[in-house]
């Protein structure tokens, strides 16, 4: 798989998107903003070739990145995504992500729409729900991918 499309694929990630440093508060009403940092962990990669051989529509990546915070790992960002069109000019995955935090969870999901030829930018999925501390949750996870690397800074804003 392309290091773009990997990198695509990681991102939910990564994302929710997508690895992660993160700043915990002592309840999401108190400061409804967490500021992530998802890196990737190819050992927890696997990407699964299911349509046509090769890079395809079908094809998907689950992933279980570190979330992290001043360099310090946090927790995890667990998840899919799976590539919903290909072409030489656009690149759409959809993914799904749990970020597992010390205080409870935080689910998102969305779409990434890039040119392969350039690579990722950046997204904005929703954030679906959550768990303990996070319970209840709505809001979006903001993800800029870092140049040339397996890095996506994260802002996930709670409401």
């Amino acid at each position: 798989m392309s290091r773009t499309r990997r990198t695509a694929l990681a991102a939910a990630v990564l994302l929710a998107g997508a690895g992660t440093a993160l700043a915990v508060v002592p309840t999401a009403a108190a400061d409804p903003t967490l500021h992530l940092t998802s890196v990737a962990v190819p050992d927890r990669n696997t990407d699964l070739d299911l349509g046509t051989p090769g890079p395809s529509t079908g094809d998907t990546q689950v992933f279980a990145d570190d979330l992290r915070r001043d360099g310090r790992t946090v927790g995890t960002s667990t998840g899919s995504c799976t590539v919903a069109a290909l072409s030489e000019s656009r690149l759409v995955v959809a993914c799904t992500a749990t970020l597992a935090l010390p205080s409870g969870q935080i689910t998102t999901q969305g779409v990434a729409d890039e040119d392969p030829a350039a690579g990722p930018t950046g997204v904005t999925w929703a954030v679906t729900g959550g768990t303990g501390r996070y319970a209840g949750a709505g809001g979006e996870v903001v993800g800029t991918f870092r140049p040339d690397s397996d890095v996506v800074d994260l802002e996930v804003r709670l409401r």
